[in-house]
C-alpha cells in the first residue's frame, strides 16, 4: 500500500506541476493588461513602480520561474493585483471555511440520501417506490442548482418566508444553498447506486449467502452495499474537490462570501494573479482527492489490489 501511495503522490505531483505550467502561460498570454485601469491615471515613473512591484517588467519565463518558486519553496500562491496588500493565501485563509461548511452539509446529504434512495429503488426494481425514484432522479438531473435556487428563493423565502432569501451569518442562511447545491446531486448518487446495486444484486455470491440462510439485512450491508458502493467511491474524488470549486454559481445566488465567489469576481476583475493563485489551490485538493479515492477502493473492495504491479 505505502509503494501504490508513494507511486500515485509522485504521478499527481507532476499532473500539478504541468496545471500550474499550462495555467501560467495561458493567463500570462491573455489579452490585456490587468493593471491598466489601475495605474492609467499615475504618472509614467510611478507606473513603472507599479508593474515591477507585480513583476511585469519582467520576461513572461523570468516570471514563471519566480512564480514556481516562491510556490514551492513557500507555499505562496501570489498577491492579487486588485486588492492591494492581499494575497490568494490570504482569500483562501477567510474564504474556504465558508465553502467548505456549506459544502460538506450539501455532500453528505447528497451522499448518505442518494445512496439510500438508489439502494431502496433497486430493491423495489418494478415496484411504485423504483418508478418515483427513477422520474425524480430525471427530473432532479436535468434541471440546473440555479433553477433550484430560484425556486426555493420565491417559495421557501419570498412567498412562504420560513428563511431568508440570501445572505450569511445566521443558521438559517444554509438551509436554501445546501438545499439548491444537494438537490441534483442526490439525484445523481441515486441513479448510480441503483444501477449498481442491480448490477451486483443477482451475482452468485449474493445467491449463496441467501442460500445460507442470511438475512436480507445482512445480505444488503455485508454484500450487495459494500460491492454497488465502488462506483460511488469513484464519485467522491471530484465531490471533495468540488468542496471549493462547485459551488461558484450558488454562491454568487446567495451572496455567501466563499471561495467560489471571490473566484467569479477576480475573473471578472481581471485579477490574474488572483485567477492564478485559485486555480492551483484548487488543483491541489482535485489532484489530493483523486490520491485518496485510489486509497479508499483498498478499503471498499479488498480484492482491488493497489501493490506488486496490479495498480
Amino acid at each position: 500500500m505505502a509503494r501504490f501511495i508513494i507511486k500515485r503522490t509522485l504521478l499527481g505531483l507532476f499532473t500539478l506541476f504541468v496545471i500550474v505550467t499550462v495555467t501560467f502561460f495561458l493567463i500570462a498570454g491573455a489579452p490585456g493588461d490587468p493593471i491598466a485601469a489601475k495605474v492609467e491615471q499615475m504618472p509614467e515613473k510611478a507606473q513603472r513602480v507599479i508593474r515591477a512591484k507585480y513583476g511585469l517588467d519582467q520576461p513572461v519565463f523570468k516570471r514563471y520561474i519566480i512564480y514556481m518558486k516562491n510556490l514551492i519553496t513557500t507555499g505562496d500562491f501570489g498577491e492579487s493585483i486588485i486588492y492591494t496588500g492581499r494575497s490568494a493565501t490570504d482569500v483562501i485563509k477567510a474564504n474556504a471555511p465558508i465553502s467548505v461548511k456549506i459544502n460538506i452539509i450539501a455532500l453528505l446529504a447528497q451522499l448518505i440520501i442518494g445512496v439510500f434512495l438508489g439502494l431502496v429503488a433497486a430493491l423495489n426494481m418494478g415496484k411504485s417506490v423504483d418508478h418515483i425514484t427513477r422520474v425524480s432522479v430525471v427530473l432532479a438531473i436535468c434541471i440546473p442548482s440555479f433553477v433550484f435556487a430560484a425556486l426555493l428563493q420565491y417559495f421557501v423565502a419570498f412567498k412562504w418566508r420560513l428563511v431568508p432569501v440570501f445572505g450569511w451569518g445566521k443558521p438559517a442562511h444554509y438551509v436554501l444553498p445546501v438545499l439548491a447545491y444537494a438537490l441534483p446531486g442526490i439525484a445523481t448518487y441515486a441513479k448510480y447506486m441503483r444501477s449498481s446495486t442491480l448490477s451486483v444484486i443477482n451475482e452468485d455470491y449474493i445467491v449463496t449467502a441467501k442460500a445460507k440462510g442470511a438475512t436480507q439485512g445482512r445480505v444488503v450491508r455485508k454484500h450487495i452495499l459494500r460491492n454497488a458502493m465502488i462506483p460511488i467511491v469513484t464519485m467522491l474524488g471530484p465531490a471533495i474537490a468540488g468542496i471549493f470549486g462547485s459551488s461558484f454559481v450558488i454562491e454568487n445566488v446567495f451572496a455567501i462570501p466563499g471561495l467560489g465567489s471571490y473566484y467569479v469576481n477576480a475573473v471578472r476583475d481581471n485579477d490574474y494573479t488572483m485567477v492564478l493563485g485559485l486555480t492551483v489551490f484548487f488543483a491541489i485538493l482535485y489532484v489530493a482527492a483523486l490520491i485518496l479515492v485510489d486509497v479508499l477502493y483498498g478499503v471498499v473492495d479488498p480484492r482491488i489490489k493497489v501493490a506488486g504491479g496490479e495498480d
